[in-house]
């Protein structure tokens, strides 16, 4: 931070650079450096750090809770102890507590040593003494309507502040908007609320409703009554005068020609006395018209180019209100492509009432198209002129129109900006002369400034280094803000922050110093879950972790999830910054009890116990492809394995599996819990051998893709493929049965139990298999309020060896979904019909579980 170090240059202008950079971070109170003279000075630097306040305790006899109290009070945990503002907050304190009913309340503020370096702790002693209690609240209309009482009642009713309660200050102010409201909800157009009076116990509040208004709607058919008169402005602008109702009027029009009534009239009608207002508005509706056609007249341009920039659609509801509008995207549309003088004469309206349509002629006057006729630009060194004519990406020959010209002189803008030239100013000059246009760009540069120091400030818990290794930036380099927000972002993606703020400070020698302020966030954190699913029926998970491992963003966590077949332990290690680079490292450890069950008999096909030790690295490759690389060794117990599935020695006992699994994923969905729109796609290979301590051999093979296409609002297409195929070697023959490839269930072909689609042994138990194909279709609809209905078409099957792949034995399911979306996907119940099942085999499967399928 100082920028001094061992045989560097030293001198005074050196020395106040550095003091003034170390009291950004805001923790020094006083700093003093001093020099010995000689020919290799030594620098000796003192500090007297600040004291900050690590908590603030509350003592006494209060009636309120602590936590209003401490947040009453304007000093606050984690900022610096100020002696000059304790006696200040006190008062300040004791005010507050007035508001809340304790007038007679006293505070005492003490400072408390606690043994840590500039840490303190603050005790306040408080005492609330004897509240002030409303033991009576008296509400008083006027001018006194004949049914004052009952108003006086139900404004009692809306009250947050009851006989009996604390008198607050700030309750009673909140009632009076509340009054307010309930007043204009009930029709008082105008009331006025206040002032209120508390004495000896008793709060008055004096209320003037105001007349009450009226609105009826007469003759409407195609809108609803509340429809027309919601947002009328009578309530919020307290007036029912003629400008008003005019208003009132012009809106409820509107409306009506928006949905395609271009005749309807509204004429009001007002009574008026002492206590009320009524407005009435008589309503003639017409003819419904739609859009028939639209004709383009002494055009050279396609009609279709024409009606993609209209706001009037052929077909849609005619509103002449669009009219204009549709006269100015005409020019704006002929204006980007050149045509400088073009405009729309006249728009011709011919409405059929009989067949209640509208023929619309536009007659537009083109004029001549415009061109680029040459490009300069001015103010920069020779050099530099080529260059920026090719990052402004306009040339002789162009069309001229504006949107260009405006991006260009931003490129330009920006190409500097991101060298330094933080106060760059473009102008642009043009000259149009028979449609050629000479576009020049003057460019006043300013001063080139540098990236200075980087000060944290906020870091109690993360240590420098986090920040350090993954600057956007380096001192020394050009100064671009555009990596101050790069710098903002990926420090919010780390986690640790609950609040980053980057800006940049003037530093001498045309630099600038980068000041990162943070707010550390709680790095603990504890999840639980429970669900149900046909196969594992019930089933929950505990996970407690902690993502700020000694400072340094490392994550450790735990997770424990137990079902009804099953328990995992896992205990996972991540190491964001392995190898002294930005490659992520993670560990794991897992230990799975297991019970694997056929569906249809209920029996125990094997019983599993797995330890397994994982390592790896990931690495983003590109900004949608990622890699990744683990290592994994397992140790494998299976036992009671039905005599049917065991297709080899290593199908029961224990059994050592080592391997390696490279995979390679590109993803460009939108969203991964919930995708409407992009492409996933990936493959992974799985390579054991004796190699990586591994009893059997062999090499497996999965790739997988999913598109998803949005064809509505409302509706997704998403379709996937996913196949896989495995090859045993050397001594093994078969691979074991916790590797082997088994389908069926609520994730891959719907309408088969889980693991039940494949090869059987001899007591028609599944076996699994060494190749695997399945593609799914899926149509996900939004019917509203989260609901979702997915009509499906699965298809599949497994073989025992890859040569035995035949797309004639696929089988295909189709059936229905019902979806309820929620923030981490949606809870799902399918039911899949068997399109060509065999004889003895189900109709079909029910199947319930959270998240899509794939």
């Amino acid at each position: 931070m100082f920028g001094i170090r061992r045989g560097s240059r030293i001198s005074n202008e050196i020395v106040s650079n550095a003091i003034r950079t170390a009291f950004l971070k805001g923790i020094f109170e006083d700093i003093e450096v001093k020099v010995a003279d000689g020919e290799n000075p030594t620098v000796e630097v003192r500090v007297r750090e600040r004291e900050f306040i690590r908590n603030i305790d509350v003592e006494g006899d209060y009636q309120i809770s602590r936590k209003i109290i401490r947040g009453l009070f304007p000093v606050k945990e984690g900022h610096v102890m100020r002696y000059d503002l304790l006696k200040t907050g006190t008062e300040v304190l004791r005010k507050a507590l007035g508001s809340y009913g304790f007038p007679d309340a006293t505070v005492r503020a003490e400072v408390v040593k606690t043994g840590m370096p500039c840490r303190v702790d603050l005790k306040l002693t408080v005492d609330t003494g004897k509240p002030l209690v409303v033991r009576k609240i008296l509400v008083r209309i006027t001018p006194s309507p004949g049914d004052r009482g009952r108003i006086a009642k139900a404004i009692e009713g809306v009250m947050g502040l009851s006989e009996g309660d604390i008198y607050r200050r700030t309750v009673v102010d909140s009632d009076l908007d509340r009054i307010r409201a309930f007043l204009k909800k009930r029709g008082y157009y105008r009331p006025v609320v206040g002032p209120f009076v508390y004495e000896r116990g008793t709060l008055r509040i004096d209320v003037a409703p105001g007349k009450l208004l009226e609105l009826t709607v007469k003759g409407n058919s195609a809108l609803s009554t509340s429809s027309l008169t919601k947002g009328l402005p009578f309530f919020d602008l307290g007036d029912a005068g003629d400008e008003v109702i005019r208003e009132a009027v012009d809106r409820m029009v509107s409306l009506y020609h928006k949905e395609g009534y271009p005749f309807a009239r509204i004429a009001p009608v007002v009574t008026s006395d002492e206590r009320h207002i009524k407005i009435s508005f008589f309503v003639f509706e017409g003819e419904k018209i739609r859009v028939g056609s639209v004709v383009f007249r002494h055009v050279s341009l396609p009609r279709e180019r024409l009606l993609d920039v209209s706001p009037v659609k052929v077909g849609a509801a005619y509103d002449p209100d669009t009219l204009e509008k549709e006269k100015d995207s005409l020019r704006e549309f002929y204006g980007a492509l050149g045509y400088l003088d073009a405009k729309v004469t006249d728009i011709d309206v011919d409405i059929d009432k009989a067949r209640g349509t509208v023929r619309l002629v536009v007659d537009v006057e083109e004029g001549t198209k415009s061109q680029i006729g040459s490009v300069d630009i001015t103010g920069v060194p020779p050099g530099e002129r080529d260059n920026l004519l090719g990052v402004a990406g306009i040339k002789a020959g162009d069309l001229y129109n504006e949107v260009d010209i405006s991006d260009a002189r931003s490129r330009v803008v920006e190409y500097y900006r991101s060298r330094g030239y933080a106060n760059v100013m473009v102008e642009v000059k043009r000259s149009i002369q028979d449609h050629q246009a000479s576009i020049s760009f003057h460019v006043t540069r300013g001063e080139q400034s540098f990236f200075g120091k980087t000060i944290i400030v906020g870091n109690r818990k993360t240590r420098y280094e986090v920040f350090r290794r993954g600057l956007a930036y380096r001192e020394g380099q050009p100064f671009n803000s555009r990596l101050l927000a790069e710098e903002r972002q990926k420090l919010y993606r780390l986690g640790l922050f609950s609040d980053v703020q980057v800006e940049p400070v003037v530093a001498p020698g045309n630099r600038k110093d980068v000041l990162i302020k943070v707010a550390e966030g709680d790095a603990g954190s504890v999840e639980f879950g429970f669900g149900y699913a046909e196969y594992e029926k019930f089933r929950g998970y505990l996970q407690v972790g902690y993502k700020n491992l000694w400072g340094m963003d490392r994550q450790i966590l735990l997770r424990t999830e137990i079902s009804s077949l099953e328990k995992r332990f896992i205990l996972q290690y991540n190491e964001p910054w392995f190898w002294r680079g930005p490659l992520p490292l993670r560990a794991f450890f897992l230990y799975q009890n297991k019970r694997e069950f056929n569906l249809d008999n209920k029996e125990t096909l094997y019983k599993l116990r797995r330890y397994t030790l994982t390592a790896g690295v990931e690495k983003k490759l590109g900004e949608n492809v990622k890699g990744n690389l683990y290592y994994e060794f397992s140790l494998v117990r299976t036992s009671d394995v039905k005599p049917d599935v065991v297709l080899t020695r290593e199908d029961t006992g224990t059994l050592a599996i080592g391997s390696i699994k490279p995979a390679l994923i590109y993803d460009t969905r939108d969203n991964p819990f919930n995708p409407q729109k992009g492409f996933l796609a990936g493959i992974s290979v799985k390579e054991a051998s004796l190699l990586f301590f591994s009893e059997t051999n062999f090499t497996k093979l999965v790739v997988n893709a999913s598109n998803f296409h949005k064809l509505g609002r409302r509706v997704t297409l998403a379709l996937a493929l996913r196949g896989g195929v495995a090859y045993s070697y050397g001594k093994t023959t078969q691979l074991p049965i916790v590797e082997r490839f088994f389908l069926g269930g609520g994730s891959t072909v719907r309408g088969y139990a889980q693991d039940t689609l494949g090869p059987k042994g001899a007591d028609g138990n599944p076996t699994g298999g060494n190749a695997f194909i399945v593609g799914n279709v899926e149509l996900r609809t939004d019917v509203g309020r989260n609901i979702g209905l997915v009509p499906f078409l699965d298809m599949g099957n497994v073989w025992v060896k890859a040569g035995d792949i035949n797309p004639a034995d696929l089988k295909y399911t189709a059936g229905l979904g019902l979806r309820y979306a929620t923030p981490v996907g949606p809870i799902r119940i399918d039911y899949g019909f068997k399109l060509n099942k065999e004889p003895g085999e189900s109709n079909g499967e029910l199947h319930f579980s959270i998240g899509h399928a794939f």
